[in-house]
Protein backbone atom coordinates (compact mmCIF):
# COMPACT_ATOMS: atom_id res chain seq x y z
CA UNK A 1 0.00 0.00 0.00
CA UNK A 2 1.63 3.12 -1.22
CA UNK A 3 1.33 6.10 1.61
CA UNK A 4 2.24 9.97 1.48
CA UNK A 5 5.50 10.29 3.47
CA UNK A 6 6.51 13.84 4.65
CA UNK A 7 10.06 14.80 5.25
CA UNK A 8 11.16 17.78 6.49
CA UNK A 9 13.65 19.97 4.96
CA UNK A 10 17.04 21.64 6.10
CA UNK A 11 17.47 25.02 4.81
CA UNK A 12 21.24 25.16 5.34
CA UNK A 13 21.21 22.23 2.55
CA UNK A 14 20.06 24.68 0.19
CA UNK A 15 22.72 25.42 -3.15
CA UNK A 16 23.85 29.11 -2.74
CA UNK A 17 21.34 31.36 -4.53
CA UNK A 18 18.50 28.99 -4.61
CA UNK A 19 15.10 30.81 -4.99
CA UNK A 20 13.21 28.79 -2.50
CA UNK A 21 13.45 28.38 1.21
CA UNK A 22 11.80 24.61 1.51
CA UNK A 23 9.64 23.63 4.11
CA UNK A 24 9.12 19.98 3.47
CA UNK A 25 9.12 16.67 0.87
CA UNK A 26 6.60 14.63 0.18
CA UNK A 27 6.94 11.32 -1.22
CA UNK A 28 4.76 8.22 -2.10
CA UNK A 29 6.70 5.14 -1.19
CA UNK A 30 6.67 1.25 -1.75
CA UNK A 31 8.67 -0.96 0.34
CA UNK A 32 10.72 1.75 1.42
CA UNK A 33 11.50 3.10 -2.27
CA UNK A 34 10.59 6.63 -3.33
CA UNK A 35 8.01 6.62 -6.07
CA UNK A 36 7.43 10.68 -6.14
CA UNK A 37 8.16 13.46 -4.28
CA UNK A 38 7.66 17.00 -4.62
CA UNK A 39 8.97 19.93 -2.00
CA UNK A 40 6.87 23.07 -1.47
CA UNK A 41 8.99 26.14 -1.21
CA UNK A 42 8.99 29.76 -0.78
CA UNK A 43 9.89 31.67 -3.76
CA UNK A 44 12.62 34.60 -2.53
CA UNK A 45 12.96 35.54 -6.24
CA UNK A 46 11.94 39.35 -5.05
CA UNK A 47 9.95 39.81 -8.80
CA UNK A 48 7.90 36.69 -7.95
CA UNK A 49 7.59 37.40 -4.48
CA UNK A 50 4.29 37.41 -3.89
CA UNK A 51 4.09 33.34 -5.47
CA UNK A 52 4.50 33.01 -1.91
CA UNK A 53 4.65 29.11 -2.25
CA UNK A 54 5.48 27.25 -5.17
CA UNK A 55 5.80 22.93 -6.01
CA UNK A 56 9.04 22.26 -7.00
CA UNK A 57 11.60 19.60 -7.96
CA UNK A 58 8.46 17.18 -8.86
CA UNK A 59 9.14 13.69 -9.65
CA UNK A 60 7.90 10.56 -10.12
CA UNK A 61 7.36 7.20 -11.69
CA UNK A 62 4.82 4.05 -12.83
CA UNK A 63 1.97 6.66 -12.64
CA UNK A 64 0.87 9.79 -12.60
CA UNK A 65 -1.52 9.24 -9.21
CA UNK A 66 1.76 9.53 -7.55
CA UNK A 67 2.41 12.63 -8.78
CA UNK A 68 -1.01 13.81 -8.33
CA UNK A 69 -0.94 12.72 -4.36
CA UNK A 70 2.21 14.13 -3.58
CA UNK A 71 1.47 17.42 -5.60
CA UNK A 72 -1.96 17.80 -3.33
CA UNK A 73 -0.32 16.51 0.00
CA UNK A 74 2.60 19.75 -0.83
CA UNK A 75 -0.69 22.14 -1.81
CA UNK A 76 -2.37 20.89 1.70
CA UNK A 77 1.28 21.83 3.56
CA UNK A 78 0.40 25.69 2.52
CA UNK A 79 -1.39 28.40 4.40
CA UNK A 80 -5.36 27.82 3.48
CA UNK A 81 -5.65 31.88 2.44
CA UNK A 82 -2.93 31.53 -0.09
CA UNK A 83 -2.27 30.30 -3.65
CA UNK A 84 -0.30 27.84 -4.33
CA UNK A 85 2.07 27.78 -8.12
CA UNK A 86 3.41 25.24 -10.19
CA UNK A 87 5.65 26.06 -12.62
CA UNK A 88 6.44 23.88 -15.73
CA UNK A 89 9.34 24.72 -18.57
CA UNK A 90 9.79 22.61 -21.40
CA UNK A 91 12.90 23.55 -21.87
CA UNK A 92 13.84 22.31 -18.27
CA UNK A 93 10.93 18.85 -18.58
CA UNK A 94 10.88 16.93 -21.71
CA UNK A 95 7.66 15.29 -19.56
CA UNK A 96 5.91 19.10 -19.66
CA UNK A 97 2.87 17.88 -20.94
CA UNK A 98 2.28 15.26 -18.24
CA UNK A 99 3.28 17.83 -15.90
CA UNK A 100 0.65 20.15 -16.86
CA UNK A 101 -1.85 17.38 -16.53
CA UNK A 102 -0.94 16.43 -13.11
CA UNK A 103 -1.33 20.51 -12.36
CA UNK A 104 -4.55 20.74 -14.05
CA UNK A 105 -6.04 17.41 -12.60
CA UNK A 106 -4.76 18.77 -8.74
CA UNK A 107 -7.09 21.37 -9.27
CA UNK A 108 -4.81 24.64 -10.45
CA UNK A 109 -5.62 26.22 -13.36
CA UNK A 110 -3.16 28.46 -15.82
CA UNK A 111 -2.16 31.52 -14.84
CA UNK A 112 0.07 32.23 -17.47
CA UNK A 113 2.04 31.31 -20.02
CA UNK A 114 4.89 32.33 -22.25
CA UNK A 115 6.54 31.86 -25.49
CA UNK A 116 10.77 31.84 -25.99
CA UNK A 117 11.93 33.65 -28.74
CA UNK A 118 15.69 33.72 -30.05
CA UNK A 119 17.32 35.91 -31.98
CA UNK A 120 20.16 34.92 -33.69
CA UNK A 121 22.95 37.18 -34.68
CA UNK A 122 23.78 36.45 -38.63
CA UNK A 123 25.57 39.38 -39.32
CA UNK A 124 22.46 41.01 -40.45
CA UNK A 125 22.20 44.98 -40.79
CA UNK A 126 21.00 46.39 -37.87
CA UNK A 127 20.22 50.06 -38.73
CA UNK A 128 20.08 53.22 -36.25
CA UNK A 129 17.18 53.56 -34.19
CA UNK A 130 15.21 55.98 -36.13
CA UNK A 131 13.52 58.81 -34.31
CA UNK A 132 15.28 57.94 -31.21
CA UNK A 133 17.98 58.83 -28.91
CA UNK A 134 19.76 55.82 -26.58
CA UNK A 135 21.70 56.29 -23.73
CA UNK A 136 23.08 53.65 -21.65
CA UNK A 137 22.57 53.65 -17.68
CA UNK A 138 25.95 54.79 -16.85
CA UNK A 139 25.87 57.97 -19.04
CA UNK A 140 22.06 58.78 -17.75
CA UNK A 141 21.76 57.61 -14.24
CA UNK A 142 19.95 54.58 -12.89
CA UNK A 143 17.18 57.47 -11.26
CA UNK A 144 16.12 57.65 -14.65
CA UNK A 145 15.48 53.90 -15.50
CA UNK A 146 14.08 53.99 -11.97
CA UNK A 147 10.82 56.54 -13.38
CA UNK A 148 10.33 55.27 -16.97
CA UNK A 149 10.65 51.44 -15.92
CA UNK A 150 7.80 52.24 -12.89
CA UNK A 151 5.42 53.61 -15.65
CA UNK A 152 6.12 51.36 -17.88
CA UNK A 153 5.14 48.38 -15.29
CA UNK A 154 2.13 50.01 -13.89
CA UNK A 155 0.46 49.35 -17.37
CA UNK A 156 2.30 46.28 -18.19
CA UNK A 157 1.12 43.26 -20.05
CA UNK A 158 2.66 41.04 -18.36
CA UNK A 159 0.62 38.81 -15.81
CA UNK A 160 3.12 37.61 -13.48
CA UNK A 161 4.71 40.93 -13.32
CA UNK A 162 1.20 43.26 -13.16
CA UNK A 163 1.05 40.58 -10.09
CA UNK A 164 4.58 41.33 -8.60
CA UNK A 165 4.14 44.92 -9.25
CA UNK A 166 0.87 45.64 -7.76
CA UNK A 167 2.13 44.52 -4.49
CA UNK A 168 4.70 46.82 -3.88
CA UNK A 169 5.66 50.77 -4.28
CA UNK A 170 6.85 51.60 -7.71
CA UNK A 171 10.24 52.70 -6.92
CA UNK A 172 10.71 49.96 -4.42
CA UNK A 173 9.42 47.15 -6.71
CA UNK A 174 12.63 48.93 -9.58
CA UNK A 175 15.20 49.81 -7.27
CA UNK A 176 15.06 45.90 -6.26
CA UNK A 177 15.01 44.46 -9.89
CA UNK A 178 17.42 46.94 -10.90
CA UNK A 179 19.72 45.39 -8.08
CA UNK A 180 19.10 42.19 -9.18
CA UNK A 181 19.61 42.80 -12.71
CA UNK A 182 21.41 45.69 -13.96
CA UNK A 183 24.64 44.55 -13.03
CA UNK A 184 28.09 46.53 -13.34
CA UNK A 185 28.75 44.53 -15.99
CA UNK A 186 25.60 44.71 -17.85
CA UNK A 187 24.64 48.58 -17.22
CA UNK A 188 25.99 49.40 -20.51
CA UNK A 189 23.73 47.27 -22.62
CA UNK A 190 20.75 48.51 -20.30
CA UNK A 191 19.17 51.16 -22.79
CA UNK A 192 17.26 54.56 -22.06
CA UNK A 193 15.24 55.82 -25.04
CA UNK A 194 13.72 59.34 -25.96
CA UNK A 195 12.50 61.20 -28.63
CA UNK A 196 14.98 63.21 -30.56
CA UNK A 197 13.54 65.82 -28.76
CA UNK A 198 14.35 64.88 -25.22
CA UNK A 199 10.45 63.46 -24.58
CA UNK A 200 11.12 59.90 -22.79
CA UNK A 201 9.50 56.72 -24.72
CA UNK A 202 10.90 54.06 -22.86
CA UNK A 203 13.65 51.13 -21.90
CA UNK A 204 15.43 48.10 -23.09
CA UNK A 205 17.77 46.20 -20.58
CA UNK A 206 20.01 43.19 -21.69
CA UNK A 207 21.87 40.95 -19.31
CA UNK A 208 24.43 38.35 -20.06
CA UNK A 209 22.44 34.21 -19.87
CA UNK A 210 23.73 33.55 -16.56
CA UNK A 211 26.66 30.56 -17.23
CA UNK A 212 26.63 31.65 -21.21
CA UNK A 213 28.50 34.30 -21.83
CA UNK A 214 27.83 33.49 -26.00
CA UNK A 215 23.94 34.33 -24.49
CA UNK A 216 22.22 37.50 -23.88
CA UNK A 217 18.73 37.86 -22.33
CA UNK A 218 16.11 40.71 -22.59
CA UNK A 219 14.83 41.05 -19.20
CA UNK A 220 12.95 43.96 -18.87
CA UNK A 221 11.80 46.67 -22.21
CA UNK A 222 9.05 49.16 -22.33
CA UNK A 223 7.32 51.63 -23.65
CA UNK A 224 5.72 54.32 -21.61
CA UNK A 225 2.23 54.12 -21.95
CA UNK A 226 1.72 57.83 -23.93
CA UNK A 227 4.31 56.84 -26.17
CA UNK A 228 2.51 53.20 -27.37
CA UNK A 229 1.43 52.53 -30.33
CA UNK A 230 4.16 54.46 -32.47
CA UNK A 231 6.69 50.88 -32.86
CA UNK A 232 8.95 52.48 -30.81
CA UNK A 233 9.80 48.84 -29.46
CA UNK A 234 10.81 48.20 -32.73
CA UNK A 235 13.81 50.51 -32.34
CA UNK A 236 14.38 49.20 -28.69
CA UNK A 237 14.86 45.72 -29.83
CA UNK A 238 17.31 46.66 -33.25
CA UNK A 239 18.87 48.79 -30.21
CA UNK A 240 19.33 45.37 -27.82
CA UNK A 241 20.27 43.33 -30.91
CA UNK A 242 23.32 45.98 -31.54
CA UNK A 243 24.42 46.15 -27.99
CA UNK A 244 24.54 42.09 -28.10
CA UNK A 245 27.05 42.45 -31.17
CA UNK A 246 28.89 45.09 -29.66
CA UNK A 247 28.92 42.33 -26.43
CA UNK A 248 29.80 39.58 -28.37
CA UNK A 249 26.66 37.28 -27.59
CA UNK A 250 25.48 35.04 -30.69
CA UNK A 251 22.03 34.82 -29.77
CA UNK A 252 19.73 36.83 -27.68
CA UNK A 253 16.69 35.25 -25.79
CA UNK A 254 13.56 36.59 -24.20
CA UNK A 255 10.47 35.22 -22.76
CA UNK A 256 6.76 37.00 -23.82
CA UNK A 257 3.83 36.38 -21.76
CA UNK A 258 1.35 35.28 -24.68
CA UNK A 259 -1.52 37.59 -23.69
CA UNK A 260 0.59 40.20 -24.88
CA UNK A 261 -0.20 40.16 -28.03
CA UNK A 262 1.44 43.95 -28.96
CA UNK A 263 5.18 42.55 -27.74
CA UNK A 264 4.42 39.18 -29.53
CA UNK A 265 4.16 40.94 -32.78
CA UNK A 266 6.91 43.20 -32.34
CA UNK A 267 9.24 40.06 -31.26
CA UNK A 268 8.12 38.36 -34.89
CA UNK A 269 9.08 41.74 -36.72
CA UNK A 270 12.57 41.58 -35.28
CA UNK A 271 13.62 38.31 -36.52
CA UNK A 272 13.15 36.61 -33.20
CA UNK A 273 12.34 32.65 -33.55
CA UNK A 274 9.65 31.11 -31.41
CA UNK A 275 10.16 27.66 -32.96
CA UNK A 276 14.18 27.70 -32.49
CA UNK A 277 14.08 26.24 -28.96
CA UNK A 278 11.95 24.38 -26.63
CA UNK A 279 11.85 27.67 -24.43
CA UNK A 280 8.17 27.67 -23.57
CA UNK A 281 6.72 28.17 -20.31
CA UNK A 282 3.38 27.70 -17.98
CA UNK A 283 2.71 28.78 -14.57
CA UNK A 284 -0.54 27.87 -12.58
CA UNK A 285 -1.67 28.45 -9.34
CA UNK A 286 -5.02 27.42 -7.15
CA UNK A 287 -7.42 29.67 -5.86
CA UNK A 288 -6.84 30.26 -2.00
CA UNK A 289 -8.83 27.83 0.04
CA UNK A 290 -11.04 28.81 2.81
CA UNK A 291 -10.30 27.56 6.71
Amino acid sequence: MSEVRRVTLDPSQVKPGSTLRPIARFTVERDGVEQASAVLGRAEIFEREPLEYVVARLSWREDESNARAVVTAAVDAAPPDVSVYFPVNAAVSSDHAARRDVAQACGFELFQEKEGFRWTDTGQPLPDSAGVRLAPMPQVGREAFTSVIGQCVAQTLDRTDALVFGRYQPEQWTTAFLDRHASDADAQSWLYAETTDGVPVGFVGLAEQEGDPRVGMIVLIGVLPKQRGHRYVDQLLLAAYRAARTRGFATVRSLVDVANHPMMAAMARSGADSAADPWHSWLFRTAPRIP
